[in-house]
């Protein structure tokens, strides 16, 4: 339709049996800058918006062959042409029922004669804007719905390639395990035998093949328990923090006691969780912690919640060790990622770990680092009253413990 170009104007048809009348309203419309074609019957009309789709009909009610009324209904039941705007116009048929039943039929308004010519002209316009408007929408619901319909089909994808990769990192994880406890195993009896006969050359060579064989025995362990939390779904219950607290401090007791850490705790809300998956959180922070101290300062680790708007909490798990470079602060959750080399033990998976846990929890997990040295891990856990605007957080009332 001529609408489409909106540099070309819009296409009228006037249909009137009154000859000079429609002559007067056709003049008029072209000095206001319209392409304008008249007709002074129903059937001629009905021919023309055929042939030309026009943008709007100015239609008379009283014709000498079709009423006006049933030519709009034909009009607007047509499927190319339901689209055209039908301006009802009357100069006999005036009253409450004729607009009535013209607007009923399909009619987009209706006026009575006489009809000033500067609210004609505003009429139509308005109509034309509303019409256009109309289209604008419909064709940016169009455009939204195929890039929706491309999102699904690429959300699908990629969730099957999720599942895919995880189930060959379980698959794989798991079958590597067995030969290489095999070949763990039969290098220290093999030592064992033999250890006597060996230089200390010879010795350090074993020595080297047995801790790379435990080294990816670890390495295959996180990877396996990486690739299980993407399939677990636990659900997640009202859950008080320091039960899991309490058994990652039990886990790392023997790395607490060894390293004389010093860990502060606070008050710990109720939140949705599983109990096992944030217990690997804690258990992985708090041994981030102690592994990356400062070098003759023994580890002071501390662990905080505050509420955040929202129904949520803020965990902080703050350490005085040695911090992390700024350009790292988001690439040290990335799968295998390690700043520093075998110096300090590690696979490179536990912060992945728990981002990938908390992920699952619906909330956030981040790093913070100061200049002086130590940083701050945070994640958030939504409370377990979510959703019930104005009730208070409940925290567990221990008072802070120092371990």
């Amino acid at each position: 339709m001529t609408m489409a170009h909106h540099s070309l104007p819009a296409v009228l048809v006037n249909v009137d049996d009154n000859e000079p009348a429609r002559y007067a309203r056709t003049r008029l419309l072209r000095q206001a800058g319209f392409e304008v074609h008249d007709v002074g019957t129903g059937n001629a009309a009905l021919r023309l918006v055929d042939e030309l789709h026009p943008d709007m009909v100015l239609l008379d009610v009283n014709l000498p062959d079709l009423n006006g009324i049933e030519v709009c209904r034909r009009i607007k039941t047509q499927e190319d042409t339901s689209a055209v705007i039908v301006l009802q116009i009357s100069a006999s048929a005036t009253s409450a029922p004729h607009a009535t039943a013209a607007l009923n039929t399909g009619a987009d308004s209706y006026l009575a004669e006489p009809v000033d010519a500067d609210v004609l002209i505003a009429t139509i316009r308005a109509l034309l804007r509303a019409r256009a408007a109309e289209r604008a929408l419909a064709a940016a619901n169009r455009e939204l719905s195929k890039k929706n319909s491309e999102l699904q089909e690429l959300n699908q994808s990629l969730k099957r390639s999720n599942e895919d990769l995880e189930h060959f990192a379980y698959i794989a994880s798991h079958d590597l395990q067995e030969p290489l406890r095999t070949i763990s195993t039969h290098v220290q009896l093999l030592e064992a035998l033999v250890v006597d006969r060996f230089t200390k050359s010879e010795r350090d060579l074993f020595s080297v093949v047995i801790e790379a064989a435990l080294r990816m025995s670890t390495l295959i362990r996180d990877v396996l328990a990486y690739s299980r939390i993407g399939e677990e779904k636990p659900p997640l219950a009202a859950l008080s923090l320091r039960a899991p607290l309490e058994s990652a401090l039990s886990d790392l007791s023997e790395s607490i006691s060894r390293s004389d850490a010093v860990v502060t705790i606070g008050a710990l809300p109720v939140v949705q969780g599983d109990e096992s998956q944030i217990s690997r959180v804690f258990q992985n922070l708090i041994g981030n912690a102690l592994k990356y101290s400062s070098p003759g300062l023994p580890p002071h680790v501390s662990i905080q919640a505050e509420s955040e708007p929202g129904q949520e909490w803020v965990i902080r798990v703050r350490d005085n060790g040695i911090g992390i470079p700024s350009e790292y602060l988001e690439k040290i959750f990335f799968p295998f990622k390690r700043l520093h080399g075998r110096e300090i033990p590690g696979s490179g998976i536990g912060l992945a770990l728990c981002r990938r846990i908390i992920d699952g929890h619906g909330g956030r997990i981040w790093a913070e680092s100061g200049p002086d040295g130590g940083s701050t891990f945070c994640f958030t856990l939504r409370s377990w009253v979510a959703g019930n605007a104005g009730t208070e957080f409940p925290v567990s009332q221990e008072p802070t413990l120092t371990v």
